[in-house]
């Protein structure tokens, strides 16, 4: 008979995604930058965390003004 996997409890969310990350770690964008914060997890179990900013490299394209409605 194969062996049940055991499934991990999770954490509850008591503060706010971006507060948990690690803000000195090399790399990391300002806080006040992150929008939005997706867990993913990969096929292979991996869990990654991405996230969606509004910082801009300099190759990123500009974008383009949204137009006003009239």
């Amino acid at each position: 008979m194969p062996k049940l996997k055991k499934k991990k409890a999770r954490k509850s969310a008591t503060r706010s995604a971006a507060d948990k990350l690690d803000q000195l770690r090399p790399g990391m964008p300002a806080k006040d930058s992150i929008r939005k914060v997706v867990d993913f997890v990969s096929p292979q179990n991996a869990r990654y965390k991405i996230l969606k900013t509004t910082e801009m490299d300099a190759y990123d394209p500009v974008p383009k003004p949204k137009k006003k409605r009239s």
